[in-house]
This record gives structure tokens, C-alpha cells and sequence, in this order.
């Protein structure tokens, strides 16, 4: 018996490396894939709730324009047209109307593997004598054109990587 290889089966396990490489690597890469990101802190403010007594309305909104990084991991262009908003309390979730800070409203469109900055607003209706937490959590539920939900949980006070020490220490 002879052990020559066909010509035709190493173009034909070319051709299997090429399709798996595609369908493992390069669709992962075409999937929606937002990822998001707190840069700035947050503000809350309550006032009295206009129709409702008894009542107030709590507002969560971006110190700074642009303190929600999102990152677009896919090779297509993203939209976020609208979001969600949900407040963690002890008594459990309270759904929330949504906003933004200024004039930078939905939709935001994102292009494939690049990144925007956006200013979420909140606005909870909670009882007159809910407290504050000093660091509220609260869960933001983004939906693209494409109808894909990606959700994010921030809180009051933006996540710091490093400690006020570290730097001058490096520094040194």
C-alpha cells in the first residue's frame, strides 16, 4: 500500500481550518457585544413627587456629560434606542422612568469595535420616607435596535482601580 496524500484531502483540510476558524473566531466578532463602563459619579436629588403625596421622586444623573463609557466588542455598528432603569433596595426592585443629562439623548449609535460616552438619568418614585443610601445601586437595562438587551450595575460613586496611595508610590 502507498501512503500519498491526495491533493484534493489537503485543500479539503484547508478548507475545514478556514470554515472553523470563521464560524469559532471571526461570528463570535459579529455578535452584538456592548460593554459598559462608570467613569463619573453619579448625583441624587429628591424633590416632591407632583401628583403623588406622600410620595417623592428620586433622581439619579451624571455629575459630568459622558460618565458611561460603553465599549463595542462586535464588527457591526450597534444603537442603543432606549433604557430601563431599576433601583436595588431592601424591600426589593423599583422600576424607574429614564432620562439623560443635557442634550445628549437616545439613540446612541455605536460603531463596530469602537466606543461612545452617555449620561444616563433615573428617576425613581419611592415612599416620602425612603432614605438614601450613601451608595445606591441601581441596574440599567440598555435595548438596541436589534432588540438585544445588555445590562449594567452602577452605583452612586464611580469604581476606583487603584488606591489614592499607589501613584506615588510608583512615582517614587
Amino acid at each position: 500500500m502507498e501512503s500519498v496524500i491526495d491533493v484534493r484531502m489537503l485543500f479539503s483540510g484547508f478548507s475545514l481550518l478556514v470554515t472553523s476558524y470563521f464560524w469559532l473566531v471571526q461570528a463570535r466578532k459579529e455578535r452584538p457585544n456592548l460593554q459598559f463602563y462608570q467613569l463619573s459619579d453619579f448625583r441624587t436629588a429628591c424633590r416632591r413627587h407632583p401628583e403623588n403625596e406622600g410620595w417623592k421622586r428620586l433622581c439619579i444623573q451624571q455629575l459630568d456629560t459622558g460618565g458611561v463609557l460603553v465599549a463595542n466588542h462586535s464588527s457591526r455598528q450597534n444603537s442603543i434606542i432606549f433604557f430601563e432603569c431599576f433601583l436595588l433596595t431592601e424591600a426589593g426592585l423599583v422600576t424607574g422612568d429614564w432620562g439623560f443629562t443635557g442634550e445628549d439623548k437616545p439613540p446612541w449609535n455605536v460603531g463596530p469595535e469602537s466606543t461612545i460616552s452617555l449620561s444616563p438619568a433615573c428617576f425613581f418614585d419611592v415612599p416620602e420616607d425612603f432614605e438614601v443610601p450613601e451608595n445606591p445601586e441601581f441596574h440599567i437595562q440598555f435595548i438596541t435596535a436589534s432588540g438585544k438587551h445588555f445590562s449594567h450595575q452602577f452605583t452612586k460613586k464611580a469604581p476606583r482601580l487603584r488606591a489614592s496611595s499607589q501613584p506615588a508610590k510608583q512615582a517614587a
